[in-house]
C-alpha cells in the first residue's frame, strides 16, 4: 500500500499534496505551523483514524481525500464527518459510519485483526490497527496506546497476535491473576468477620425456598444477572444493526422508485424546479448527484452490500443470543432455587449493610479473576509459546534497531510499552517509537507505509537520522516522515538520491489551504458525483 495523493478542502479553499513517491519521503519546513501535520492527519483521517488535528484547524468543515495504491489498484477515499465514500475501479461505495467503512476495507482491501473485547469478538478500529505503522505528533504515551481510552496496551498485543495468525485469547499474566485472587480472598475473610449478617439467614428465604444458603443465592443471582446483561447488550447490538438495515432497505426502495423522502438518506432537488436528483448520507456530510443512471446504480449497489453485511451481522448475533438464552433457561429451571425466592432474597439483599455490599463486590471480583485464571490455564501450551516467541522477537528487533541508531545509548526495551512510572521523553521517546515501527515492519513484513509526524522530535542527531533512513530503506515500504529544520539545516535533503524531499518552507504559517487549489479540488470531488456548496 502506497500513498499517492492527499487532498483537503471545500468550495472556498483547499490544498493538494501529490508529490509522494515510493521509498523515503521527508516533508520539511523551516518552522512549525506550515501544514505538515494537517496533511498527515488528513491522510490518516480519510483512512478512518481518529482525528488529532491542531486545535486551530476546523477539520469538520473540510473534505479529506486520500488516494492509495494497493497492488497496482488505485483506491480513492473521501471522508467528511462520519461519512466515507470510496471510489474503486470506477464504482462508488458509500458508508454512513466508521463501522461500515472498516468492515468494507477489511473485506475488500486488507485484513484487519479481530480481538476479544468486552467478552465479544471485535474487528478492531483503525485507531488501534494503524498504530502498527503510524505515529502522530500529539497525544502519545509510551506507556500505553495512543489516544488510549477504549483500547489499551493489552488490546494492542492481542491485535498483533491475531494479525500474526495466533489464536485469539486473553493476554493477562496468570501470576498477576493469582495475586489478585489471593488479595481478594484475604479481604473477604476480614469482611466475613465484620459482617454478622452472614451468621443468620433471611427469614423470607427460609420460608420461600428449600435452600437457605445465602452464598448459593448470591451465586445464582450473579450468574443470572451476568447472562441477562449479556443478552441485553447483544439484543441492543442486534437492534442497532436491524435499524440500520431497515433504513438502508427504505433508502434502497426509495432510490429505486425516486420517491421524495427517505430515512437513511433523502432525495431532493439540487436545483429548484430542475430534474437533477440528489442523495444525502445519513449525517448529511455528503450529497451525491444521482441524476446519472450509472451513478445511481453504483449507489444502489453500495447500499445492497451494506444490507448484506448487516444481515450477516444480525444472524451471527442471533446465534449468540440463543446460546445465552439457553444457558439462562437452564439456570432458571434448576430446582434448587425458584424465581420467587430469588426475588424475595434480592429485596432483602438491597437492605443489607455496607459491609455486606462490599463482600458481594469482592466475591464478584473473585469469580471474575477465577474465571480468567481458568481460561488462561486452559489455553494450550503451544499457543502460549507462540505468543511468547512472537513478543520476544519484536522486542529483540526493537533493541537491535536501537543499538544500530544509538550504539552508545543505555536504553534496553523489555516490552512494547514503557513502564508507567518511567515514560520516555525527548529523543528517547522518538527512538522508542522508531524502534517499534521498525520492529513491527521487520517481523510482520506488512506492506503498509511507515508514517511518523515529527520524526526527529527531541533533537534526534544527524548520525541517528542517517541510520534510521538506511534501515528503513532496506524494505520496499513507502516511508513518510515530517521534520522541522533549523536554519543551518535548510537544504540538507536537496539532491539526496535516496530521499524524496517535499519542502513546505514557502508556505504561509497557519495558512496551508488557499483558493489556488479549489478548482482542481472540486474536479476531484466531482469524480465522487458529490455536490459541495460549502
Amino acid at each position: 500500500m502506497k500513498i499517492k495523493r492527499v487532498l483537503v478542502g471545500n468550495i472556498n479553499e483547499a490544498f493538494i499534496e501529490n508529490r509522494f513517491s515510493e521509498g523515503i519521503n521527508i516533508i520539511s519546513s523551516d518552522d512549525n505551523n506550515k501544514g505538515k501535520t494537517i496533511i498527515i492527519q488528513s491522510m490518516m483521517y480519510a483512512l478512518g483514524n481518529e482525528p488529532i488535528f491542531p486545535s486551530s484547524f476546523k477539520f469538520k468543515d473540510y473534505y479529506h481525500i486520500v488516494e492509495i495504491d494497493i497492488n497496482d489498484d488505485v483506491i480513492t477515499i473521501c471522508r467528511k464527518g462520519n461519512s466515507f465514500t470510496i471510489l474503486y475501479k470506477g464504482n462508488i461505495s458509500v458508508f454512513d459510519n466508521l463501522s461500515e467503512f472498516k468492515y468494507f476495507i477489511n473485506k475488500v482491501f486488507f485484513n484487519i485483526p479481530f480481538i476479544l473485547k468486552d467478552g465479544f469478538k471485535k474487528l478492531v478500529d483503525p485507531v488501534l490497527f494503524y498504530q502498527m505503522f503510524f505515529v502522530g505528533q500529539d497525544n502519545k504515551d509510551t506507556s500505553n496506546t495512543i489516544l488510549h481510552g477504549y483500547y489499551n496496551k493489552e488490546d494492542f498485543a492481542n491485535m498483533l497476535y491475531s494479525y500474526y495468525g495466533i489464536e485469539i485469547e486473553d493476554n493477562t499474566n496468570p501470576d498477576e491473576i493469582k495475586e489478585h485472587i489471593r488479595l481478594l480472598q484475604s479481604e473477604k475473610k476480614e469482611l466475613q468477620k465484620q459482617n454478622k449478617i452472614l451468621k443468620s439467614t433471611f427469614s423470607a428465604i427460609g420460608i420461600a425456598s428449600m435452600a437457605n444458603d445465602r452464598l448459593k443465592f448470591e451465586k445464582k443471582l450473579s450468574e443470572i444477572d451476568k447472562l441477562k446483561n449479556t443478552i441485553i447488550n447483544l439484543s441492543t447490538k442486534r437492534n442497532n444493526a436491524i435499524s440500520r438495515q431497515v433504513k438502508n432497505e427504505i433508502t434502497l426502495k426509495e432510490l429505486r422508485s425516486l420517491n421524495q423522502s427517505l430515512t437513511a438518506g433523502k432525495l431532493h432537488c439540487l436545483d429548484c424546479n430542475s430534474t437533477k436528483i440528489g442523495y444525502s448520507t445519513a449525517d448529511s456530510s455528503y450529497t451525491f448527484d444521482i441524476s446519472s443512471i450509472e451513478i445511481r446504480n453504483q449507489i444502489l449497489s453500495s447500499i445492497e452490500d451494506k444490507i448484506e453485511a448487516y444481515t450477516e451481522e444480525i444472524d451471527n448475533i442471533t446465534i449468540e443470543i440463543n446460546k445465552y438464552q439457553q444457558e439462562l433457561k437452564s439456570l432458571l429451571t434448576t430446582d434448587e432455587v425458584s424465581i420467587e425466592s430469588l426475588l424475595m432474597y434480592k429485596s432483602d439483599l438491597v437492605k443489607a449493610s455496607e459491609a455486606d455490599s462490599k463482600l458481594i463486590n469482592v466475591d464478584n471480583e473473585l469469580k471474575k479473576f477465577k474465571a480468567m485464571l481458568e481460561t488462561k490455564e486452559s489455553d494450550s501450551q503451544n499457543t502460549q509459546e507462540e505468543k511468547k516467541e512472537l513478543y520476544n522477537k519484536i522486542i529483540d528487533e526493537m533493541n537491535n534497531f536501537y543499538k544500530n541508531i544509538d550504539p552508545q545509548g543505555n536504553l534496553s526495551f523489555n516490552g512494547l510499552f514503557s513502564k508507567r512510572q518511567s515514560v520516555y521523553s525527548g529523543c528517547e521517546e522518538t527512538e522508542f517509537y522508531l524502534s517499534k515501527l521498525y520492529a513491527l515492519l521487520s517481523v510482520f513484513k506488512h506492506n503498509f507505509p511507515i508514517v511518523m509526524d515529527y520524526f526527529r522530535a527531541g533533537e534526534l542527531s544527524s548520525f541517528k537520522e542517517k541510520k534510521v533512513i538506511e534501515l528503513f530503506n532496506q524494505f520496499d515500504n513507502q516511508v513518510i516522515f515530517t521534520v522541522t529544520l533549523k536554519e543551518q539545516e535548510l537544504g540538507k535533503y536537496d539532491n539526496k538520491s535516496d530521499i524524496n524531499h517535499i519542502d513546505y518552507t514557502p508556505h504561509i504559517p497557519c495558512k496551508l489551504l488557499s483558493p489556488e487549489y479549489v478548482e482542481e479540488f472540486v474536479e476531484n470531488i466531482k469524480r465522487f458525483s458529490l455536490n459541495i456548496n460549502s
